[in-house]
């Protein structure tokens, strides 16, 4: 359920809701994301007009703090500090599998770094492409490398569009973040419960995302990493 902020007046200093953005609502706590609140139900939609009861709201994210007045924060989007520890970077490599099956269409250009041709691409409402892309984005913003340039956004979908925004910003949704933290932490049980929650997120974006990711912190040939900045 998504609702634009310019309809809704939602602009702040933070500048996470401002206009022309969306934000969402969402039901599960692991959906959160760097524009979101979480209901105990999804609102009536009447037109353009939603009956969206905000004393049902649970929580949000800081941007939005200010707009639903009561609501708590309950996550903060940004990256968690540190980086990924050298020893789980095995298990980040086989990530990079996982563009098979289904999301095969993703592994040639990926392999050959040409990132624009991902915008768009692949199976899913998002689509599994963009999901790539963000996952390698938020890979690059973390551990401080060059972030490539933001493909051509009319090329995709307003939700592809806008994670795509927020990566390049630094702000990432949950499921990630639990993953960056889990790369960045000692414990294996937190990572494999963290890359599972991904895997399982959508019939492929969580694939896709991981598999971006592992391309960002596994790094790739100098040839490569040119072409993606070009």
């Amino acid at each position: 359920m998504n609702l634009e902020g310019r309809q809704c007046g939602a602009v702040d200093k933070s500048g996470l809701v401002r206009p022309g953005r969306r934000f969402s609502l969402v039901t599960s706590e692991l959906d959160m994301g760097p524009r979101t609140a979480l209901v105990d139900r999804l609102p009536r939609i009447e037109g353009d007009r939603a009956d969206a009861h905000m004393n049902a709201v649970r929580g949000c994210v800081p941007g939005l703090a200010e707009l639903i007045v009561g609501a708590p924060v309950i996550y903060d989007p940004a990256l968690p500090p540190g980086g990924p520890r050298s020893r789980w970077m095995p298990l980040v490599r086989e990530w990079r599998g996982l563009l098979k099956g289904d999301l095969e269409v993703l592994a040639a250009p990926a392999s050959e770094g040409r990132l624009h041709d991902l915008a768009g691409l692949g199976p899913g409402s998002t689509p599994a492409g963009d999901d790539f892309l963000t996952g390698f984005i938020i890979g690059c913003v973390w551990t401080g490398r060059p972030r490539p340039p933001m493909p051509d956004l009319s090329s995709t979908t307003w939700l592809s569009a806008e994670i795509l925004r927020d990566a390049a910003e630094g702000l990432v949704w949950r499921r990630g973040r639990d993953v960056l933290a889990a790369l960045a932490g000692d414990e294996p049980g937190t990572l494999l419960e963290a890359a599972g929650g991904m895997i399982n997120w959508g019939s492929s974006s969580g694939r896709a995302w991981l598999a971006g990711l592992a391309a960002a912190l596994d790094g790739g040939s100098v040839s490569q990493e040119r072409r993606m900045m070009q």
